[in-house]
């Protein structure tokens, strides 16, 4: 049974319907641009219909960890409200933890001391623990009562070559958070992509508007494409709209899975 210790009711099937900025508004689409690629890969999560029917049908036979949660999140919750805890598989970004029998008070693990950061999730599994300002996150995963039952010694399990990069990147943030109480911003460093990334956002959530690759030619890059023949008058914009609606649609299918993975190829060239 997944239960949330954080004071939230768990989100299930009383969940209200996603809604997201207006796709004309691009000051509503600029929170994103501070958010790690966790949390902007949610953004495309809560559009899906799949999920936002399996979070909304109680007898749904679709499990959170099928979107690549631990649990369901709210739909309706964007950036920076949304503390959406993706697992392992999906987000190699997790850094394993158990509990070490250290002694020296300097070294010891409080989560009463993250102001606030802290979200968990207990299931069989053990306890999933989500440290978030709603821009900036941090997931490690341990056995049951590691994080919530007080003052802890942690002992981090990390392995392999390439798969221990996500892992070591975690704790090098995580330790930095512990240490200071505020996220690295040298090491939780503004995404590149992310104003591409958001572009493709706002084009998904015209086509779910109904606006046509006219209007979001308009609204997004030149407002010199009003009227007829503009396909033909702005050839460049036309096709830079082309491009954003594939590349949207595409993520709107899966692709924007590739941004919870390290160096992705795909994410870093579209």
């Amino acid at each position: 049974m997944v239960q949330d210790k954080c004071g939230r009711s768990p989100p299930g099937v009383q969940a209200d319907a996603a809604a997201w900025p207006d796709w004309r508004d691009a000051a509503a689409y600029a929170p994103l641009l501070d958010a790690d690629r966790s949390l902007i890969a949610w953004e495309w999560l809560r559009r899906d219909p799949r999920y936002r029917a399996a979070v909304k049908d109680s007898s749904s036979i679709h499990a959170p960890a099928e979107f690549g949660l631990v649990a369901f999140e709210p739909p309706r919750l964007g950036v920076p409200h949304a503390r959406p805890i993706w697992n392992a598989h999906a987000h190699p970004f997790v850094l394993a933890a158990e509990r070490s029998r250290t002694i020296c008070p300097n070294d010891l693990f409080d989560l009463a001391r993250m102001n606030g950061f802290s979200r968990i999730i207990a299931d069989d599994s053990g306890e999933h623990l989500l440290l978030c300002d709603g821009f900036r996150s941090i997931r490690l995963d341990g056995p049951a009562g590691l994080f919530s039952e007080g003052a802890v010694g942690l002992r981090y399990m990390i392995g392999g070559l390439s798969a221990a990069e996500a892992p070591l990147s975690t704790l090098r943030r995580f330790l930095a958070l512990c240490r200071t109480g505020l996220f690295s911003r040298d090491l939780h460093r503004a995404e590149q992509r992310a104003r591409r990334w958001i572009l493709m956002l706002r084009a998904w959530d015209a086509l779910i508007a109904g606006a046509s690759q006219r209007e979001i030619a308009e609204m997004v890059f030149s407002r010199s494409v009003a009227g007829a023949r503009w396909r033909i008058r702005e050839p460049s914009v036309r096709s830079r709209t082309q491009r954003l609606v594939r590349s949207a649609r595409d993520f709107a299918e899966g692709g924007y899975r590739e941004l919870l993975h390290p160096h992705s190829v795909a994410v870093r060239h579209r």
